[in-house]
């Protein structure tokens, strides 16, 4: 079985080296690197182009944001599994992948994911997400960390798009509630860390990008279930302080 890892890259070139090279360093060897890069300029772009290897595709040019920037690259992809490296983060170790493609490959499920740790600029973990199991595979008061999550071919062609690329910050979990909740898709849950996740992302670089990310929940719960909105985000801030999520 074939994996693509997609990765959206604009002007990262102090740490895109590294990600490109937890990839290259990962047991399984059937992996193919899907980089979108929205067109750098701070050197990113020859970075890439002298650490790519032949199972990597390069896309340069200008986007809209980074979930039209995966777009491209999920679209792109050819693996039966896809799944998301961003540009700063890198893969807990190098069996993530080996153990991502046992489970697809021994039980039939649409997707797999599990924890991450969050990282500081000192690499020192801040936080670790504890994503654990859906209650009954639904989503109720929480979401996947989108970083640990690897989707099936078969459940990407239901996804259309992969990301609705009109959110900011929360296509991620628009779409996991469409194939959790709405389209009642089997995942599975490896419970511990597959991804080192920096902090300081669009979603969590301060107050205002946490009330955005609220914000556009609602409305991701709201366009998937048809009203809730509010109470889901309720429980989600909930459960995030009274440590369900640690």
């Amino acid at each position: 079985m074939k994996i693509s890892v997609v990765t959206a890259v604009y002007n990262r070139s102090h740490c895109i080296a590294a990600a490109i090279k937890s990839v290259q360093q990962q047991s399984y060897t059937n992996i193919e690197h899907v980089i979108v890069d929205g067109a750098s300029t701070d050197g990113t772009l020859e970075i890439l182009r002298g650490c790519l290897n032949k199972d990597s595709i390069l896309i340069s040019e200008p986007d809209n944001g980074i979930y039209d920037a995966l777009n491209k690259g999920f679209l792109r992809a050819s693996g039966d599994v896809i799944g998301i490296l961003h540009s700063d983060d890198s893969f807990y170790d190098d069996k993530v992948i080996e153990r991502v493609m046992k489970v697809f490959r021994d039980y039939n499920i649409d997707y797999v994911y599990g924890d991450i740790d969050m990282i500081n600029g000192d690499d020192k973990v801040v936080r670790h997400w504890r994503a654990g199991h859906l209650d009954n595979g639904f989503i109720k008061s929480m979401q996947i960390p989108h970083p640990s999550l690897f989707i099936s071919r078969s459940l990407l062609m239901k996804l259309h798009p992969p990301f609705d690329s009109s959110y900011k910050i929360s296509a991620d979990l628009k779409q996991q509630l469409t194939f959790a909740n709405k389209l009642r898709s089997k995942g599975f849950y490896l419970p511990y860390s597959l991804v080192k996740m920096r902090v300081g992302g669009t979603s969590t670089s301060n107050f205002r990008a946490y009330l955005d990310g609220w914000i556009e929940s609602r409305r991701a719960w709201n366009e998937v279930h048809g009203n809730g909105g509010f109470l889901y985000v309720i429980r989600k801030v909930l459960s995030k302080i009274s440590g369900i999520r640690t």
